[in-house]
């Protein structure tokens, strides 16, 4: 008899078949499907007065796991590394290799078998690999750190930013292969090793080597230096034997070397140093030999065409210094140096397991236009993160400016305005210098800009007064393309509904979030591109609900660990070059902010409640601890907090709330031990608890004793200011209000929201609990109304304005049109409108339960979770609601179906398959 579910998709640390690992014991996953045998048989009508729903959910009782060094080995039954045996488990998740010790640089194959409900066993699944990466320092081979001679030899960071920024420099080394004319000679496999920093590019035979971008992610490098693995055997063995082979690197700044000075002083970062390359390409032969090619002061450098290249201000490219060839086969580089042994990073080389930040997509311009002559504005019609390719032309020594811009001036030239002095330079502007001839294509490397709005200038020859004279070159659109570039995350969510005003606000907030992907989750891809705490957390409910975040969010949580100073004090940006730490007097904005710092458990529960990962709770609870007695024992005054931020930028507000920080830092910090106690609960650390409930009970009464009028029923901050929302929405949304006055402060609450014509008065703590809790009290038409205003301040708003992704503070002026941290009402777009969340770790049971506004007629989410995808729609009939529900294998639903009359029916429960209630 054949077993109704069968194994699919195996992941290895959340990925498919991936190279460079480093975990000792990675994790396996899988997705069931229903066997043909099974299909059709899984769609159920139920009406709403049929009582026998079906009960848990189909899926597996055991499973089997072989793991083995070779697909013959697999394919003959054997596993020669570790097979586990039957195991009695439903989870097709987070199971953890236990066999012997995995090498170094070593593949490995692995399938898996699973049991159903009534114990038939599946076929085994088609194989799966995973290779490991270099597991110590030993394993490089001998390879040097190596840069231009101009950088110096092995004497360490010099610290001198803008000063003495050098070109960006080419590298590359030629060799053969070993005895490629002997019996079992050929190569069979082919791996990099590479770490260039603060970025690199690399290539062999004149071929680029992957697709990544701006790599290695940024990481505090005392800290963690990460290195990128890459499969290129099919690369070498494109080559005819016995041929020359070439390995180049072009290196840029990043973060490593900032040269342009800010408030954030990333161009004094303790590590701060020239570009520099560690790489060893490890060739296997059929016969077990090895050949190892790594940098060394053999290597050839030179300065390239990237003159100068700065991640806020942009890069000034010379076409006159470029080096035809130089990547491939025949080059002459004896007129190149000899690079320079240079010193190491402090950090310890990881492997790099976050998806790699690439090009994603291409979009044409949708307009062009000429302000003046020379100079030209393309349109592209959306606010991205990344850059332009151009195509340029004219004499050479021709110098083109590149500048990228959210906004255009009034007189139709693109706005590159700070508005707040952070970067000493111009942002966001390249300069092309022509090579003269033919038509000449060009996008930066080593920079990535925020943009609507590409500006082109040539200069003007002979211009009068006017600015007018000759132009040597008149682009036309298609001159153009703009690049999408960020971390390389899969759409995993959906969500539509039949507003067409929400499903932009959907859109726009999908591309808000990717523009603030690169390595870390960023603020703005235009001004600071720094990780500030407060943002990732707002939106990481629905980050998980759009996009794969569990690589991306494994990474980032390191970066907390790195950052952590020994009182256990976290910065409010991560990583930092030592902004933000308390009592640096060159920080404008120092910790401790408990509602930014919140993000360290936030991000770890949404990990959990996301992908039933109970690792990582493990690995950081003691540094999430150590910040909790950090922030009690020297900050927590009169069971109160007042420092940090507060309910940052409400309506006509610039910063800070008006009424002071207090309330929502007290709120946060006590939000802070809940969730510790929550991770502590999981991962067996139940002493610790008792500890956290008795904090939690006196900020409980300090919050209450500080920021409550019982006779007016409202709660207020430290500094008068008349009512502020924010201030009783978080009361509201934490469970801080005694129970027998919720019902007044909740009144008051809906009645200043009547007063001020259904509008928000709340920053971004105070919108993002409003429409939950809104919703939740039974008010989600008010809430539907507030989310959509299309009159300041609101959502709606920004949509009039013409917005395609989201704006920094609710005004028109808007600092920044790429900005995040309000896409928070997303989580409720999914979670209350088309009713999609988790009710279990990992969506071992979700939870179906729409509260359908008057506005809408219906409303569909799916998520692709780690048991596979998950989807509910909703549609208002006459006489009330048709809910669908789709659940894969192993997946119990728990269904809610909202009632004409308001409110919804008794949880039913439901298993895999489609099923539709009525």
């Amino acid at each position: 008899m054949t077993a109704a579910v069968r194994p699919h998709t195996l992941r290895t640390e959340y990925a498919e078949n991936p190279v460079g690992l480093e975990e000792p014991a990675p994790r396996f996953s899988w997705l069931l499907a229903t066997t043909p045998a099974a299909t059709g048989t899984r769609r159920t009508d139920y009406g709403s007065q049929n009582e026998g729903s079906r009960g848990s959910a189909d899926g597996q009782s055991a499973y089997q796991i072989r793991v083995a060094s070779s697909v013959d080995v697999l394919l003959a039954g054997g596993s020669d590394v570790w097979d586990s045996g039957p195991v009695e488990s439903r989870r097709p998740a987070q199971v953890e290799y236990a066999g012997q010790p995995l090498r170094s640089a070593t593949a490995y194959l692995w399938t898996v078998r699973v049991w159903d409900a009534d114990g038939e066993a599946s076929e085994w699944s088609d194989p799966a690999s995973f290779e490991m990466g270099l597991l110590s320092p030993d394993d490089w081979g001998g390879a040097t750190w190596i840069g231009h001679p101009a950088s110096g030899s092995a004497g360490g960071p010099s610290n001198g930013g803008a000063a003495e920024a050098l070109p960006a420099p080419l590298l590359r080394t030629a060799f053969r292969l070993s005895r490629e004319d002997s019996a079992g000679s050929s190569p069979v496999r082919a791996r990099l090793y590479a770490c260039g920093l603060g970025y690199g590019e690399y290539y062999l035979d004149g071929h680029r080597v992957g697709r990544a971008v701006l790599d290695p992610a940024p990481t505090n490098y005392d800290a963690t230096v990460l290195y990128s693995t890459y499969d290129v055997t099919d690369l070498l063995a494109a080559a005819p034997p016995g041929a020359e082979h070439v390995l180049a690197a072009h290196l840029g700044r990043g973060r490593y070397g900032e040269p342009t000075t800010s408030v954030w002083y990333w161009e004094q970062a303790p590590w701060w140093d020239h570009p520099k390359l560690l790489a060893q390409l490890v060739v296997s032969y059929a016969d077990g030999r090895v050949q190892r090619i790594v940098t060394d002061p053999t290597w050839r450098s030179i300065d390239g065409p990237v003159r100068v290249d700065s991640l806020f201000a942009g890069e000034r490219y010379d076409a006159r210094h470029e080096q035809p060839g130089w990547t491939e086969r025949g080059f002459d580089d004896s007129a190149w140096s000899r690079a320079a042994a240079v010193a190491p990073p402090k950090g310890a080389l990881r492997a790099q397991q976050v998806e790699p930040i690439e090009p994603v997509a291409e979009i044409a311009p949708v307009a062009l236009t000429s302000p003046r002559p020379g100079v030209f504005v393309f349109d592209v019609g959306q606010q991205i993160a990344g850059w332009a390719r151009l195509r340029l032309s004219g004499p050479a020594g021709t110098e083109v400016t590149i500048s990228y811009g959210e906004k255009l001036r009034v007189d139709g030239t693109v706005e590159t305005d700070q508005q707040l002095p952070l970067i000493d330079a111009d942002i966001q502007t390249d300069a092309y210098v022509l090579r003269g001839g033919d038509v000449e294509t060009y996008e930066p490397r080593f920079s990535y800009k925020g943009f609507q709005f590409v500006q082109v200038e040539y200069p003007v020859d002979g211009a009068d007064s006017h600015g007018k004279g000759s132009e040597p070159y008149r682009p036309t659109l298609a001159d153009l393309r703009a690049v999408v570039v960020h971390t390389s995350v899969a759409s995993t969510g959906e969500f539509l509904c039949d507003d067409e005003l929400v499903n932009r606000l959907h859109s726009a907030t999908r591309w808000a979030i990717l523009n603030n992907l690169h390595g870390v989750p960023t603020d703005t891809p235009v001004f600071e591109k720094n990780g500030w705490t407060g943002d990732a957390h707002l939106t990481a409910g629905a980050a998980a609900h759009n996009f794969h975040m569990p690589r991306f969010y494994t990474k980032w949580l390191q970066d907390w660990v790195d950052a952590q100073v020994p009182s256990g004090e976290f910065p409010p940006i991560i990583p930092t070059s030592g902004w933000g730490y308390h009592g640096d007097p060159r920080s404008a904005i120092a910790g401790p902010i408990p509602a930014w710092e919140v993000a360290y458990v936030e991000i770890l529960w949404t990990m959990y409640m996301s992908y039933g990962d109970e690792r990582i709770l493990s690995r950081h609870y003691d540094h999430a601890r150590r910040y909790l007695d950090y922030l009690v024992d020297g900050y927590v005054d009169d069971d109160v907090v007042l420092v940090g931020l507060g309910d940052w930028l409400p309506p006509d507000v610039g910063g800070a709330p008006p009424e002071g920080p207090g309330i929502y830092e007290t709120a946060y910090t006590w939000r802070y031990a809940a969730l510790l106690a929550a991770i502590a609960a999981v991962i067996g650390r139940d002493g610790d608890i008792p500890a956290y409930e008795e904090l939690q009970g006196r900020l409980r009464t300090g919050f209450n004793r500080a920021f409550f009028d019982a006779a007016a029923g409202i709660y207020h901050g430290e500094k008068p200011a008349g009512y502020r929302q924010a201030a009783n929405v978080i009361a509201l949304s934490f469970g801080l209000v005694p129970h027998d006055v919720r019902p007044t402060v909740f009144g008051n609450l809906v009645a200043d929201i009547h007063a001020r014509q259904d509008h928000l008065d709340t920053g971004v703590i105070g919108t993002k609990l409003l429409f939950p809790l809104l919703t939740a009290n039974g008010e989600v038409d008010l809430a539907f109304r507030v989310a959509t205003q299309r009159t300041y301040p609101g959502y709606g708003f920004w949509i009039e304005q013409g917005a395609t992704s989201l704006y920094e503070h609710w005004g028109a002026d808007s600092r920044s049109r790429n900005h995040h941290f309000f896409g928070h009402v997303d989580q409720w777009f999914v979670e209350d409108l088309a009713g999609l969340s988790p009710s279990a770790p990992g969506y071992a049971k979700v939870r179906v339960r729409p509260v359908p506004p008057q506005a809408l007629s219906h409303a569909y989410a799916s998520i692709d979770t780690i048991r596979g995808r998950v989807a509910t729609s909703w549609r208002r009939r006459d006489d009330g609601y048709e809910l669908r529900v789709e659940l894969p294998p192993g997946v119990t639903g728990e269904v809610y179906l909202p009632r004409a009359s308001g409110g919804h029916e008794d949880a039913r429960e439901c298993g895999e398959g489609v099923h539709i209630f009525t």
